[in-house]
This record gives C-alpha cells, sequence and structure tokens, in this order.
C-alpha cells in the first residue's frame, strides 16, 4: 500500500512531518547506507514527546521499505506546502545537513537533493549564481588562452 494512501486522512501537519521524513529517509538511503547517526539526526530535528518515538521510527522503516522514488514524494510534498515556500526550503536545507552528518557527501544525495530543489520551484542563491557565472568566465579565459 501506497504510503500516502495510509495516511491520507491525516492533518496538514501530520502530512508535512511524515513528508519529512520520508524525504529524509529517501535521501539517507541513496548513498547505500542508513546510518544510526543520520536516524539519530532525524530524530532531533523533528522534535517529538518521547511516546512518539515509535511511530517516528515505524513511518522511518516504512518509508525505507517504500519503492517509490524521492521526486514521487517530493511532488505530493510540494503540492500540500505550495503556499509555504520558506518551509519547502527549510526541509531542503534539512535534507542538505542530513546528507553531510555521516561526512560523506555522495553524488546520489547531490542528485537527489538536485530533484527535490527542482520539484520544490527552489533555484539557485544570488551567491550560487553569481559563482557559476565566475566559474563559467574562467572556464572560457582557459580555453581561450
Amino acid at each position: 500500500m501506497d504510503i500516502w494512501v495510509k495516511y491520507r486522512k491525516e492533518s496538514k501537519q501530520t502530512i508535512t512531518i511524515i513528508g519529512v521524513l520520508i524525504l529524509a529517509t529517501k535521501l539517507c538511503k541513496a548513498d547505500g547506507h542508513f546510518s544510526l547517526l543520520e536516524e539519530e539526526e532525524i530524530l532531533k530535528v523533528m522534535h517529538h514527546e518521547p511516546r512518539y518515538r515509535k511511530t517516528l521510527l515505524a513511518i522511518l522503516d516504512e518509508a525505507g521499505k517504500d519503492t517509490n522514488t524521492i521526486e514521487y514524494h517530493a511532488a505530493i510534498i510540494s503540492k500540500e506546502l505550495k503556499e509555504f515556500s520558506e518551509f519547502r526550503k527549510f526541509i531542503l536545507a534539512f535534507l542538505y545537513h542530513l546528507a553531510h552528518i555521516d561526512h560523506v557527501y555522495s553524488e546520489e544525495e547531490d542528485a537527489d537533493i538536485r530533484k527535490v530543489a527542482k520539484i520544490f520551484n527552489i533555484e539557485k542563491t544570488f551567491y550560487e549564481k553569481v559563482k557559476l557565472n565566475i566559474k563559467n568566465l574562467f572556464k572560457k579565459e582557459m580555453l581561450g588562452a
């Protein structure tokens, strides 16, 4: 059963939390290794009462077994949060943080973060655009020299 079908009648807040947990799990599994450090970080950031820990772990487990792609889940979350662009940016920042928590930032994690950013309509920052333009300028000068 699709995880979203199971939780479809939950509140928007609960669906958002579930969505973040799913994206986090998908990202952490992207490099082939979902570490205890990553799991602990997810639970730390997802503030919860101790009595909900087992529920959150069960959702992480469900998300880990889910066969849908990170893009599939990102599209659902983006639709749910269409009017909350700042929260979509927070989710993306959280994913980036998770990708670095184990001190290994893989190409798979980078690709997944870029996919989510595209679905969330989050473009490069001004700094990133300037950095890219400078990099391209130097490439052109090096090729022309």
